[in-house]
């Protein structure tokens, strides 16, 4: 009995032994991200530099995998789909906006969207991006000030429609639309790379409570002003 459990044993280990000299062999994506925040205010661009040194990129189109970098916005800030859709009008990006975007409410009042931007087969060697992005308005807070808005970093996904393995990278398995055009959902992996930048704090003017009372008083002023004045005109006026 002891016999075969030996043969099964090295029978076993045989065949994984083939198995594994039979599969191809998987390559290594190394990829690094620099990130900087352009203009002051309400208004920004997000710069980032997407660089690949490993593989070569005729290695990397064998694959046929795509990549990705989605940036969750926080309800502090938005990304106009307007502006988004002319980017991928004009081919400066093709990029997917996941959610309900209100550009005119303030950010208590907002909900969070996912912006997806989508690499594909480009050259990843070197890659530039420009994403506008909008601060919100705040709620006013005595003495007034700045608020703070944390930027959240990009997370990369890599997909492979043929095979996963093909590419070494381990992460966490997430879904996410296919494309910029379509509503399909696909597995994405979630992957690290090597981050050229901080985390980054971005600030924003507030209201001043302290002020409210003035500003309320000058208000109910100009307008009973403005009420006398257009009273004041219309009993002048023949009829």
């Amino acid at each position: 009995m002891s016999k075969i459990w030996v043969f099964t044993f090295l029978f076993i280990l045989l065949l994984s032994n083939k198995v594994k000299c039979n599969r191809p062999e998987c390559i290594k994506l190394k990829t690094a991200i620099t990130q900087n925040i352009e203009h002051n205010g309400f208004h920004r661009d997000i710069w980032w530099l997407v660089e690949t040194s490993e593989p070569s990129t005729e290695s990397w189109l064998k694959t046929e995998c795509n990549l990705a970098l989605r940036l969750d916005v926080s309800r502090d800030m938005y990304v106009n789909p307007d502006e988004i859709a002319e980017l991928n009008r004009t081919g400066e990006l093709q990029a997917l906006i996941d959610g309900k975007v209100n550009v005119e409410i303030p950010a208590h009042e907002a909900d969070e969207h996912i912006l997806y931007v989508y690499l594909n087969n480009s050259l990843i060697k070197k890659l530039m991006l420009t994403i506008p992005i909008h601060l919100r308005y705040q709620r006013s807070q005595i003495t007034g000030g700045f608020g703070k808005v944390n930027l959240r970093k990009p997370s990369l996904l890599m997909w492979c429609p043929n095979n996963f393995n093909s590419v070494c990278n381990d992460g966490l398995k997430v879904e996410a639309p296919c494309d910029e055009k379509s509503q399909a959902s696909c597995v994405w992996k979630n992957i690290s790379y090597l981050a050229h930048f901080e985390d980054a704090e971005l600030f924003v003017p507030v209201g001043d409570l302290d002020h409210y009372p003035l500003v309320s008083i000058l208000t109910l002023l100009l307008g009973c002003a403005g009420c006398i004045y257009i009273l004041s005109v219309l009993s002048t006026t023949s009829m």
